[in-house]
């Protein structure tokens, strides 16, 4: 009997149309749920608005911003998704952002009806048609490349600029921020011309003397950069928008007390408090022994972007005190076992940023070709049977015994005179480690609660135990 069930083809259309009956009867969330399922079949424009549109109204507005912005930018950056953002702002009267983007959209695509209705809905002043358009192009310019920038999408960023008219891209502020890109995509070259035919023209430009300062920090150029430092921590920042740069860039030059005492005035004034700021406030104030201060300002942080505590200043002092410790009395270390379990106990401090520009790197340039080559495992993702096994046990061991050097550096002695005997068949490093901790520590280790506890087959475990026997 042949199937009588009709199948209709579904392109998105019968969700969008169930969406929008639930918008107008305000049932917005499960308006959103349909939105979804009519986009995963189809990304429609009209889905992709009106997806916007809803998490708006649900309070997510910047969940929406990024999602058009997103499209923006996969789209060739289609300015007439200027529109979305400024109906989305007048959704949150937001009246600047909804103004000025809703001119741009209006210049761009010569809609005059939506530039009437602009000037219905907000009280412009006595501005003309082009200062109007001039204030809209540098200020959504601006927004949206910072936007893009501080999201980590600097390739986008920079692509966006490309994007804008000549005229507007040869403004200063925005020569500085394709200076900034390029730096921080480390195209050095390019940034440094850029950069510095601008602190050429303009030698109080604080933008363009702070991203240098930046580039020859990068660049281990030190000359340059400790005389530019000085320029920076001696001259007085013309306005807000420079303390701010200023003050940002010596925080992560790890100038804390000049950089606090640029910031801390912009945080008393309300001056563009945001995520960027307060992270920065939070480090130099820490470092300059407001500690109260500091945390309180890390506390304010979270309600912008919240972030786990390991990166808060005093976890990274304690990392960078453990990495220190590790470096005295492991790395610099006679007995090439001790530097392997060293190498080990650094590659799992968290956050991992402290090892950066750490003088363990210094040491590991004269230590032999096997911890160069466990180095470029643990750091560079290298691949290597030996090290996987070698590196499994360590990591099995570390859960109950890494501060435990005697069963640590055994178990490395021990699996190199196994790898040396070729002892070893085809099982992991985490079976051997065990088994050897069995037959070396057996207190009242037994077979069953080592399989039970770290999810290994007894018999694989046992077959170990008797290798490690034999090697005994």
């Amino acid at each position: 009997m042949k199937n009588k069930i009709i199948s209709l083809h579904n392109d998105g259309n019968i969700y969008y149309r169930q969406a929008m009956k639930k918008k107008h009867q305000r049932e917005y969330r499960e308006a959103l749920n349909l939105m979804t399922r009519a986009l995963n079949e189809q990304e429609k424009r009209e889905y992709i608005s009106e997806y916007a549109y809803l998490l708006t109204l649900l309070g997510e507005y910047d969940k929406a911003e990024n999602f058009i912005l997103n499209h923006f930018a996969s789209e060739n950056f289609d300015t007439s998704f200027y529109y979305e953002i400024s109906e989305m702002n007048v959704l949150i009267e937001d009246a600047n952002k909804a103004l000025l983007f809703g001119i741009m959209y209006a210049d761009l695509h010569k809609d005059d009806a939506y530039y009437d209705d602009l000037l219905e809905m907000f009280t412009i002043g006595d501005y003309t048609y082009e200062e109007l358009v001039e204030e809209a192009e540098e200020f959504v310019g601006q927004y949206v490349f910072q936007t893009y920038f501080m999201s980590g999408l600097i390739e986008t960023s920079l692509d966006y600029l490309d994007t804008i008219s000549y005229e507007l891209s040869n403004k200063r502020m925005f020569r500085n921020m394709r200076g900034m890109a390029l730096l921080f995509l480390n195209r050095f070259e390019e940034a440094e011309a850029v950069l510095t035919k601008l602190l050429q023209e303009d030698q109080t430009d604080m933008h363009a003397l702070s991203h240098l300062t930046l580039l020859y920090f990068y660049t281990n150029r030190r000359d340059l950069y400790l005389k530019f430092l000085r320029h920076l921590e001696v001259v007085e920042p013309l306005d807000e928008d420079d303390r701010l740069k200023v003050g940002l860039v010596l925080n992560f030059l790890k100038q804390y007390k000049e950089a606090y005492q640029l910031l801390y005035p912009l945080y008393k004034k309300k001056y563009m408090v945001n995520f960027q700021l307060l992270h920065a406030l939070s480090q130099s104030a820490y470092y300059s022994g407001y500690v109260e201060e500091a945390e309180n300002y890390w506390k304010e942080m979270q309600l912008y972007n919240p972030l786990d505590e390991i990166h808060s200043p005093w976890k990274k002092e304690e990392a960078t005190e453990r990495l220190n410790y590790i470096i005295d009395e492991y790395l610099q270390s006679d007995d090439p076992h001790k530097r392997i379990l060293g190498l080990f106990k650094a590659s799992i401090i968290r956050p991992e940023d402290v090892i950066l520009g750490s003088p363990m790197w210094d040491l590991i340039d004269h230590f032999n070709n096997f911890e160069k080559v466990y180095t470029a495992f643990l750091f560079n993702h290298f691949q290597h049977k030996k090290f996987e096994r070698l590196h499994e046990g360590l990591e099995v061991l570390s859960i109950d015994y890494l501060n435990r050097d005697d069963i640590m550096l055994g178990w490395i002695d021990e699996v190199t005179h196994l790898e040396m005997n070729g002892l070893l068949e085809n099982q992991s490093g985490k079976v051997y480690a065990l088994a050897y901790l069995y037959v070396y520590y057996p207190d009242s280790l037994m077979t069953e609660d080592l399989s039970e506890k770290y999810q290994i087959h007894k018999h694989k475990l046992e077959k170990a135990i008797s290798v490690i026997k034999q090697n005994k």
